[in-house]
């Protein structure tokens, strides 16, 4: 089965936001250091994973200032895609065959302010009944994050609404979709400078990208290439300007602060929607774009 407009459109959001977050935001800051063995059941035993203690990295080469690693260094030498290893951006990690099994690795990266996560949960369970640990600031660091961690700061994204609507004569509908962006942070500075790179968005254009054209593979490195720019593959995608999509109100609520059990810590939190909408004709069978 195609995946559906849902689904390309929410995954369009994220490399959208991703990149206005680092891009506008400057959300980044970039480290060195060493990467721990975890057992990540997505990849072991058939690989060897090790982790950073930070669960994004930035993988975005046309982010000025960002690093975005081509390999690490195991026991002192330089290895990279060619000797059969994956950078997985989204969970900070590198992943080795199975038979490369190193005392030390080490690399250099840009981890994110926020991590951002897909969700389908609702609110309150994010923000009062999960355990989400907090990204380590310390120097004294002795294992990375496991596989399933998702540690804040971080911006979980879903699909709250979605409907037709009415537009043009032939069967053009407005295709309305409303995504929510639920922020937790430590930080209220950290959380201002998010929601202002966010609430500027409104009226602000994005292209609908197609799954084939998405850079990820299964093992959360690029698809094809030894980098991913998404103002390149953006700008491939708008050439078809039917293919945007508006940004139309961007909505914030804050949240007083909370104090969550299983966090043990303060949490600041604001909830920020996304109005969404694109001319379409969803009644036209298209299998690259249905």
């Amino acid at each position: 089965m195609n995946p559906s407009y849902a689904t390309n459109l929410m995954s369009s959001f994220y490399l959208w936001l991703d990149h206005e977050l680092a891009n506008v935001g400057q959300g980044f800051v970039t480290n060195s250091g060493q990467l721990y063995p975890v057992n990540d059941p997505s990849y072991t035993p058939v690989h060897n994973v090790y982790s950073s203690p930070f669960r994004q990295w930035i993988s975005d080469n046309s982010i000025p200032n960002a690093y975005v690693p081509s390999g690490v260094y195991c026991d002192g030498v330089f290895m990279n895609r060619d000797s059969g290893i994956y950078l997985n951006f989204n969970k900070g990690q590198v992943i080795l065959p199975s038979g490369m099994k190193p005392n030390i690795v080490t690399t250099q990266y840009s981890k994110k302010d926020f991590n951002i996560y897909y969700t389908d949960e609702r609110e309150e369970n994010l923000l009062f009944e999960n355990a989400h640990p907090l990204q380590s600031k310390f120097r004294n660091i002795t294992g990375g994050l496991g596989g399933d961690d998702q540690p804040f700061p971080c911006i979980f994204i879903k699909n709250t609404a979605y409907q037709n609507m009415p537009y043009a004569l032939g069967g053009q509908e407005q295709t309305k979709t409303t995504v929510r962006c639920i922020i937790l942070s430590d930080n209220m500075y950290l959380m201002d400078g998010a929601i202002s790179v966010m609430t500027d968005t409104v009226r602000k254009v994005f292209p609908l990208i197609q799954p084939s054209n998405l850079p990820y593979s299964y093992y959360g490195d690029f698809k094809s290439g030894n980098q991913y720019q998404y103002l390149q593959l953006a700008s491939q995608s708008s050439v078809n300007t039917t293919n945007l999509i508006y940004v139309d109100r961007v909505v914030v609520s804050r949240l007083d602060e909370i104090r969550n059990k299983h966090i043990n810590l303060k949490v600041v939190a604001a909830m920020v929607d996304f109005d969404l909408w694109q001319a379409r004709y969803p009644r036209i069978y298209n299998p690259v774009n249905v």
